[in-house]
């Protein structure tokens, strides 16, 4: 049987054909589920070879060593950045589905070690400096950034380093509103909960406050040099509605006066221009 073949039946049989299945090694088939991971064809990647590892994860199908086959295939293969910066390219699909793969796959232990540190710092430099920042497309779902935003939250969670990585993350994030996109699948959410995580855990609010600033500080300048353009427009409209959603977050929750303060006055003056 071809990998397709063997795939499709591993899916259709259920846990009680992978789990035997699965009783040796099977290091080639491993492979091959790395290397369609990202395949252009939705089909083989999302309904049956994505699809396959959600099964042999939630049933438990796969040894610790099978699991770390995968792992370190998608690290080696450097899978997150290999192909950061293309735009409108099925690789968008590797970089999405490999942030998820290993969400999916690391072990709390992992998480926490020097492999989980590694994993994270590839995730916030995916998270920056992705170029395609399509969610739905008719290929199937991308989601690069949203996924990334996913994997460090579980990662810093874990990790628990969170006035280690404040700066990284909070660079992260500002770094999507200056790419002449406006997000329309929560991938805002996906932000403000690692903003959320970072708050509950003891970072001070004025560092927030500050990073507020400087974002329309960095608005203010781009208007002057550009006017009107697409980089300025598309920055202020993802700005302002990340913004709201930041503003309801924190004013629902009645705390951090400071932060919805500052974020109210930047709000209502912008709303004039």
């Amino acid at each position: 049987m071809n990998f397709i073949e063997q795939a499709t039946t591993l899916l259709n049989g259920g846990p009680t054909i992978q789990r035997q299945f699965f009783l040796e090694p099977q290091t080639e088939f491993l492979n091959d589920m790395i290397q369609h991971l990202g395949d252009a064809d939705p089909q083989v990647r999302d309904e049956l070879n994505y699809r396959l590892l959600i099964d042999l994860v939630q049933y438990h199908i796969l040894s610790n060593e099978q699991k770390q086959q995968l792992i370190d295939e998608i690290v080696s293969q450097n899978l997150l950045l290999g192909t950061v910066g293309s735009k409108h390219e099925t690789t968008v699909f590797q970089r999405a589905l490999s942030t998820e793969w290993l969400r999916l796959l690391l072990t709390e232990d992992q998480m926490k070690s020097e492999l989980g540190k590694k994993i994270l710092e590839d995730a916030l430099l995916l998270m920056e400096r992705e170029r395609d920042l399509r969610a739905y497309t008719e290929d199937g779902f991308a989601y690069s950034v949203g996924n990334a935003a996913l994997l460090i939250y579980v990662l810093l969670q874990e990790r628990q380093e969170y006035t280690t990585y404040a700066a990284p993350v909070l660079m992260a994030i500002q770094s999507n509103f200056w790419k002449e996109y406006v997000f329309t699948d929560d991938e805002e959410e996906r932000f403000l909960s690692l903003i959320d995580l970072l708050l509950a855990n003891g970072i001070e609010e004025d560092l927030l406050v500050e990073w507020i600033e400087q974002i329309f500080d960095r608005l203010e300048m781009i208007s002057q040099y550009e006017g009107f353009s697409a980089h300025f427009l598309k920055g202020r409209t993802e700005v302002l509605q990340f913004m709201r959603a930041f503003y309801f977050t924190l004013k629902f929750k009645n705390n951090y006066k400071k932060l919805q303060s500052t974020i109210s006055i930047f709000i209502q003056k912008w709303y004039k221009i």
